[in-house]
């Protein structure tokens, strides 16, 4: 359970500050960032992203969880 929750948006991204989680007291900061700009900073870091699962939260999931992705990149093999 998570308390003292605040969330805010960066740059079209959301941080979410965490005091108290998985039962106990921290300070975190958890940034959720689209799979499409995840996407771009990996090939602009020379990798192929070859897969991406995209999932919506379940009705388990706490209020407001959002979507989580899954993004599969690989280094191109050497060439020469």
């Amino acid at each position: 359970m998570m308390s003292d929750l605040e969330s805010s948006d960066i740059g079209g991204d959301r941080l979410r500050h965490l005091d108290h989680a998985y039962g106990h007291d921290l300070s975190l900061d958890v940034y959720w960032t689209s799979p499409d700009r995840i996407a771009e900073l990996v090939t602009g870091a020379g990798m192929a992203v070859t897969a991406r699962l995209v999932r919506e939260p379940d009705e388990q999931e706490r209020f407001g969880q959002g979507r989580q992705a899954y993004l599969l990149a690989r280094r191109p093999p050497a060439t020469g």
